[in-house]
């Protein structure tokens, strides 16, 4: 969608913050339900693949997809305050931690860098429940969440700072949930990288608040709007 090769640094910062977000959303959504929407899941994992983008444009290329993470964005800087709106607040910042002290760590980002080349991006298409995905066969798809959740344990997990997920025990221990959260929390770290990169800084959630909220919904309405003009639409 041309939208992303269009937006000025801030809206870019914002739409990189939201991705953070959309990513806290979807580990939660797996957490407590064992599955998450497919085009969702698909736009928060496979930017963390895209490793020589040219633009924004390259690696947030499935902004339908993102639609939810834009309005979660707006959401946290109201005035909810649900169990939902305070874990996904706890992992977004959690998210942001782990990218300063993996930006601290080069030996761990070659290691990323290096294995994220073999892990092919997520297909359209293919389910993302694990009710559906029980005897299917071991799908290309299955692989990646595996290949991913196995990176993360291998680098992220030995950080002095770990994310503690909370949901319903019969689903963290199922392995194919495991492996899409630890997918979705490295997912959510890279584009904090990215955010961080745009000039993205903690104490500017604080100061820009208002500006942050404004920024969201203002995106959010422009890729909705981009949706209608092209018939498209967000799908489960």
């Amino acid at each position: 969608m041309a939208l992303a090769e269009e937006l000025s640094n801030w809206e870019q910062q914002t739409l990189a913050l939201s991705a953070v977000v959309h990513a806290a959303q979807l580990v939660r959504d797996m957490a407590y339900s064992g599955e998450a929407p497919v085009l969702e899941l698909e736009a928060s994992v496979n930017p963390l693949l895209v490793l020589n983008a040219p633009d924004m444009g390259g690696i947030y290329t499935n902004l339908a997809g993102m639609l939810r993470g834009l309005q979660g964005l707006e959401a946290l800087f109201g005035n909810q305050r649900s169990q939902e709106h305070t874990e996904v607040v706890r992992y977004t910042l959690g998210m942001l931690v782990l990218r300063n002290k993996l930006m601290s760590n080069n030996e761990m980002q070659d290691i990323l860098h290096r294995r994220l080349q073999h892990i092919n991006p997520l297909i359209g298409g293919e389910k993302t429940s694990i009710e559906d995905s029980q005897g299917a066969g071991f799908s290309t798809q299955e692989r990646s969440f595996q290949q991913l959740a196995k990176l993360y344990q291998d680098t992220i997990s030995t950080l002095s700072y770990r994310v503690q997920v909370q949901g319903k025990v019969d689903f963290l221990k199922d392995e194919k949930v495991a492996n899409r959260i630890r997918a979705l929390l490295l997912a959510g770290i890279r584009s904090a990288v990215l955010w961080y990169q745009l000039g993205g800084r903690r104490w500017r959630l604080v100061v820009y608040r208002r500006r942050i909220q404004h920024t969201a919904a203002n995106l959010a309405r422009r890729i909705a709007l981009t949706l209608e003009g092209t018939d498209v639409r967000p799908s489960n």
